[in-house]
Formats: structure tokens, C-alpha cells, sequence
């Protein structure tokens, strides 16, 4: 387990020290630049409501923290997360998560209640249809049973295909998005339930300033293993101060649901940094 973790932290600095090498920057395509002001500047900047939009793809490093807190009395979680997400080519990107996690219960057994969660990759994701208004991206994500404690992480390998459906509305600078993911877990523990759900999120993306968009994104849990359906709502504010650089915070509530995905509330609070420069484009 701790080989593993080892592993996926040098490969996540090996990926991020070789995209901080390479020549060819990122750039927007024209369904970002639709979400974007009018500038008089010759620059396109992966900046603004485009860096959440799930059919974008950009070098990036973020870091950011969430708390979660659950129905029980006393019951958190507190993540912190070191995401990197690489750019391959125009129609593919890579992503590692590392969470660091703090679980506030105790158990019997004196778990360790701090520690590295699970680790995981979205391997390959690919734009298979774009266009100056719509885009349909997929990709497989792999969460690894990595956590340092069985009660940090799931105790489980998980496979996550994920599918995303994007559509711009330029003159509100509105972008729609529907976000569809199942996991299934394919071993772990085996003292451990099975897990199997979907996770259905839709995404709104309101563009209010150069420097400033809101998120709105409710998503719903159907379980397969337990049964029943769970719903959370979150928003989030974002801000550029630079181009290259976001900042951002993110409210949630659960809605209903008993699901383990969703809890009562949370907030975050990160940032993210785009690696590669600019690319200066023709007006």
C-alpha cells in the first residue's frame, strides 16, 4: 500500500515536471472563446468560465480543501486534494488526484484517523465530437485502494467510465453540461461491500465578468448495491486574478439520500495553476 502511494506521488511529479517542459502551450477553442469578453488583447488565455468546463482540456495543477460534514453528531471529513491534470495533444488528457484526508471518527480498532486516501487516474480522456457550440468528451477513471487506513479510503479498486455532453449559449455566456459517470468496484477487501453506483451531475456555468463566473451543479446517486436515490446541490465562485492562475469556493448541501457520496454540507476553498504559456493567436 505504501509502495503504491510512493509510486503515484513520482509519477505525478514526473508527468508535471515533463508538461512543464514541453513547447506547444495550451490554447481555447472556439466553444471557451464563446463564453469569453470581447478583448483587445492578441492573447487567448485559458482563463474565465472555460476552466470548468468538462469538454476543456488544460494543463493544470489545482490544490484544494474540502470539509464534509455528515448527519451523524461529531462526523466529518476533511480533504485535502493535489490534482494535475495533463494535456495530450488536441483530443486527449490524463488526471491523478492525491488526497490527503483527516476522518474525525475513531473506531475499536485505533485506525489511523490521518493519512493519504485513495489515489486516483482518469486515464485517456477524449473528445469524440466538437463543434463552435457542443462537445462530447469520455474517459475511464481508476481510484486505487491506496488509503493508508481502511477508514480513508473505500478499501476497494474502483473503475469509473465517464461521459460528458457540453453546449455553449454565447449571448447569456451560459454553458450547459451533463456529466454521467458509473462505478463499479473490481476488487479490494473483501470483507467490504461491493461497490456500484451512477453519478448524474448537471452543470451550469454563468460567465459574469472577465474575472468572475459562477458554478451551479446538482448531482444525483442511484446505489446499486443499497438502494435508493441521493441527491447533492453545489455552487462554486471563481475568480482570475492572473490568467494563468483561478481561485475558488464551493458550497454544498445534501439534499436527500442516504448515500455515502452525499453529505450534509460542505465547503472548499482552492485554486489552480495553468503550467504552459499562452499562445499569442490571430484576431
Amino acid at each position: 500500500m505504501h509502495l503504491k502511494t510512493v509510486f503515484a506521488l513520482l509519477l505525478l511529479t514526473s508527468i508535471t515536471t515533463a508538461a512543464m517542459a514541453q513547447n506547444s502551450p495550451d490554447s481555447l477553442r472556439h466553444l471557451s472563446d464563446s463564453l469569453q469578453y470581447s478583448s483587445d488583447s492578441a492573447q487567448q488565455k485559458p482563463a474565465g468560465a472555460a476552466a470548468d468546463d468538462p469538454s476543456q482540456f488544460f494543463t493544470r495543477v489545482e490544490l484544494f480543501n474540502e470539509l464534509q460534514h455528515y448527519g451523524k453528531k461529531d462526523f466529518y471529513l476533511n480533504q485535502t486534494v493535489l490534482r494535475a491534470n495533463i494535456k495530450i495533444g488536441k483530443r486527449f488528457t490524463t488526471r491523478i488526484d492525491i488526497p490527503f484526508v483527516y476522518n474525525s471518527l475513531s473506531t475499536a480498532a485505533e485506525y489511523s484517523q490521518l493519512g493519504i486516501g485513495d489515489i486516483s487516474f482518469r486515464l485517456l480522456g477524449y473528445k469524440l465530437i466538437e463543434n463552435p457550440k457542443s462537445a462530447i468528451t469520455a474517459s475511464v477513471e481508476i481510484s486505487l485502494n491506496t488509503a493508508a487506513s481502511p477508514i480513508l479510503g473505500t478499501g476497494k479498486n474502483l473503475v469509473i467510465p465517464v461521459v460528458s455532453y457540453t453546449r455553449v449559449i454565447p449571448r447569456q455566456k451560459i454553458l450547459l453540461a451533463l456529466v454521467v459517470q458509473q462505478a463499479n468496484s473490481v476488487s479490494g477487501d473483501k470483507s467490504r461491500s461491493n461497490i456500484s453506483f451512477s453519478k448524474i451531475q448537471a452543470v451550469v456555468i454563468k460567465t459574469l465578468t472577465r474575472k468572475t463566473w459562477v458554478v451551479v451543479a446538482p448531482e444525483w446517486f442511484i446505489d446499486y448495491v443499497h438502494g435508493g436515490l441521493s441527491m447533492n446541490f453545489r455552487s462554486r465562485y471563481n475568480i482570475t486574478p492572473r490568467p494563468r492562475i483561478n481561485f475558488f469556493a464551493t458550497a454544498s448541501a445534501g439534499i436527500f439520500g442516504d448515500f455515502a457520496g452525499r453529505y450534509q454540507w460542505s465547503g472548499e476553498l482552492g485554486c489552480r495553476y495553468f503550467l504552459l504559456r499562452n499562445r499569442h493567436a490571430k484576431k
